[in-house]
């Protein structure tokens, strides 16, 4: 009988597994807000459709996740970005994205470097609901258990509708270590990642590119995980202070 039941749990487990992709367009338990207390948020599209999130960090340049605009002759026209407006589809500044700066070293399998800089067509009118975020230093350290934000207009819950009214909510850095420890079954968790995320709370589907915030900077990119808001599995993010360089090179 105990060899039965670890084939059916050992079963159970795998249906879990392939029932939830380990790479999501990716808030969950979070709360409404409004744009003026997140003036660096964008809703990045594709063809007129919200798709992922962003941060401004300058007047003409947008950070997001370089698999949010990797695509099979895609154009930089493509795509484009809403900023100053709670809601997803309608108000604040609608604008062109006039090109596309992917990670040179980005890899669509594994969502390794997953970083990109949009550089816009038309500069962006800062005001009280538009405004960038600052970087971190190269050298920044998180501790496990620190407590930053994440904003979005993704899913409520795993394959759950989105919202059109902008969401936040507090989530704690894993120590990557523990992270990799959850992920050791679905990929590598490197230097370049950062970890956020707990049972309940968390980024979901169309979070993906939004910035994780800490002490009004933007130390996190929406990347990948394994659902949303999963018991021991928290949010993958690309780790922006690894970064700084190359997006500094590109604003």
């Amino acid at each position: 009988m105990k060899s039965v039941v670890s084939v059916v749990f050992l079963i159970s487990v795998l249906a879990s597994v392939l029932a939830a992709p380990r790479t999501e367009t990716r808030i969950v338990g979070g709360q409404d807000t409004t744009i003026d207390q997140h003036p660096y948020q964008v809703s990045l599209r594709r063809l007129g459709t919200h798709t992922c999130g962003g941060s401004i960090l300058s007047i003409s340049t947008v950070l997001t996740a370089a698999h949010c605009v990797y695509y099979t002759n895609a154009e930089a026209t493509d795509f484009s970005i809403r900023v100053g407006s709670t809601l997803r589809n309608e108000g604040g500044q609608l604008i062109t994205v006039g090109e596309l700066i992917i990670h040179p070293n980005y890899d669509d399998w594994t969502l390794e470097w997953d970083i990109s800089v949009l550089k816009l067509a038309v500069n962006l009118v800062l005001g009280e609901m538009v405004a960038p975020i600052a970087l971190p230093n190269n050298n920044l350290k998180v501790s496990h258990g620190t407590i930053a934000s994440i904003a979005g207009w993704g899913s409520l819950y795993y394959q759950g509708p989105s919202t059109n009214h902008l969401q936040q909510v507090s989530v704690p850095i894993v120590d990557n270590a523990m992270c990799s420890v959850a992920y050791q079954n679905f990929g590598s968790i490197w230097p370049f990642h950062l970890c956020a995320g707990a049972a309940g709370i968390d980024a979901c589907q169309g979070d993906s590119g939004g910035p994780l915030v800490l002490n009004n900077e933007v130390i996190g990119v929406v990347s990948w995980g394994y659902g949303c808001a999963f018991n021991g599995y928290p949010t993958v993010y690309t780790r922006v202070s690894e970064f700084v360089d190359f997006i500094r090179e590109h604003m």
